[in-house]
């Protein structure tokens, strides 16, 4: 058997992700058609990322940080949807993996149905030779006839086995030049790829690298833009704050210039007030010792009940003035409150300074995410492209495939490019249509 198991449909698998490939496969006749089903992969889907991708970056420079998170578990979701899509063409890929050595089987059986036609072939040639054989020896009725029959049988039987041993000869050293033959076309095809590997690795490598350097220089304008408007907004910052806080350094310093006024003016009226309080106390005792002065002597003049009615006025006015002290202590403790609340107000400023620092930070930390999410993006749609060029590629060679099973140019190895790396399916074994040196008998 010239079919040897290094180049066995079996062993050869090769990847099947047509366009919607519905072909039969051309048979010998008298045996059924069977048809080999091909699903599509739709390709639109893997052009949606990049539009997403530019729509999310664009929308990321202008929403406020709120929406930044819905974005995010938005990029989360988009990653994690391509990542089922790879999975499905995975899928798509094993199923017509299984379809095609499915029809490696088909092929394999028909070409044992062929191989025993062939013996039945030449099971009938030797049937018939046999009868001419018969046919000869019934023309007995000759006897001449005999004689030159039976020379012509002895020399017949002879050139035979010459021409036997001669088939046999040529048959094996056909083999050997077949097995030669296939064994340097098969090693110029591994060559081949080889190189045509190296050479799309070197083109992957130069692109990656330039596609690196743009990305940096990308990057470093970003960077340099983004430097920029924080430098804006800093400056913006910090002369607000500086208008802010020289207006609240100027408010301070008038309500403490007020308060001063107003505590050295309300200082002078209880000093007044105390001095009026001590007179008008010693005032009081000097009338009390007259009064007592007078109960002894029991002299009720008119004068007397005078300065008792005076008394009374200067009580009442005691009592008024205290009222006004006491109002002047509650501006003062009004004072002191709106010294502790402009207190507060400066604790409160410095809160929403760190505060202020601490959004800075989150926006910083956003907009690292931000570029880590657009870098893995990139790497995706790298990914997802060098698999489309695969699939593309196998899609050629399996058209290639499908080409040669119609029209029966696999054995042919005259023109196998550098670009179809197939090694023929038909065995040297079915080539079994050598033309044989025909005897006729006379």
């Amino acid at each position: 058997m010239l079919w040897s198991p290094k180049f066995s449909l079996s062993n050869m698998r090769v990847r099947l992700t047509a366009k919607g490939l519905l072909r039969n496969i051309r048979l010998p006749s008298g045996y059924k058609k069977s048809t080999v089903i091909f699903h599509t992969v739709d390709k639109g889907k893997q052009r949606s990322p990049k539009s997403s991708c530019i729509q999310t970056q664009a929308s990321t420079d202008v929403h406020s940080p709120g929406t930044k998170t819905a974005e995010l578990t938005q990029y989360k979701t988009k990653c994690e949807t391509q990542s089922g899509i790879i999975l499905q063409l995975k899928r798509f890929l094993t199923s017509s993996n299984q379809k095609f050595e499915a029809l490696t089987v088909v092929i394999q059986h028909l070409q044992s149905e062929r191989e025993e036609a062939l013996k039945q072939r030449k099971e009938l040639s030797q049937e018939l030779v046999n009868l001419r054989g018969e046919l000869v020896t019934t023309s007995a009725a000759c006897e001449k006839l005999e004689r030159d029959r039976n020379e012509l049988q002895v020399a017949y039987e002879g050139f035979l086995q010459k021409l036997n041993q001669q088939h046999h000869n040529d048959l094996a050293e056909l083999e050997e030049r077949l097995k030669q033959f296939y064994t340097a076309e098969c090693e110029k095809l591994q060559s081949i790829c080889i190189e045509e590997a190296e050479k799309y690795k070197a083109q992957l490598q130069e692109q990656v690298d330039n596609l690196n350097i743009t990305h940096e220089n990308f990057k470093l304008e970003l960077e340099n833009s983004h430097s920029e408007k924080v430098e804006e907004l800093k400056k913006e910052y910090e002369s607000s704050f500086s208008e802010l806080k020289s207006a609240h350094e100027s408010e301070r310093k008038s309500l403490e210039d007020s308060f001063k006024e107003k505590q050295e003016w309300l200082e002078k009226k209880i000093d007044e007030l105390k001095c009026e309080n001590d007179s008008l106390s010693e005032k009081l005792k000097l009338e009390e010792q007259k009064q007592i002065a007078k109960e002894k002597a029991n002299l009720k003049n008119p004068q007397i009940m005078y300065l008792e009615q005076e008394l009374e006025s200067l009580k009442a006015v005691l009592e008024i003035k205290n009222e006004k002290l006491h109002q002047q202590d509650i501006k003062l403790m009004k004072m002191e409150k709106l010294l502790e609340t402009n207190t507060i107000l400066t604790d409160k400023l410095k809160k929403v300074q760190q505060e202020n620092e601490e959004l800075k930070a989150r926006m910083d930390k956003h907009m690292e995410l931000s570029r880590q999410l657009s870098t893995e993006q990139a790497v995706l749609q790298e990914s997802l492209e060098k698999e489309s060029k695969v699939n593309k590629r196998l899609s050629m060679e399996n058209e290639e495939l499908l080409w040669k099973l119609h029209n029966g140019d696999l054995c042919s190895p005259r023109k196998l490019s550098p670009s179809s790396p197939s090694v023929p399916l038909q065995s040297p074994r079915n080539s079994g249509n050598f033309s044989s040196p025909t005897v006729s008998p006379r």
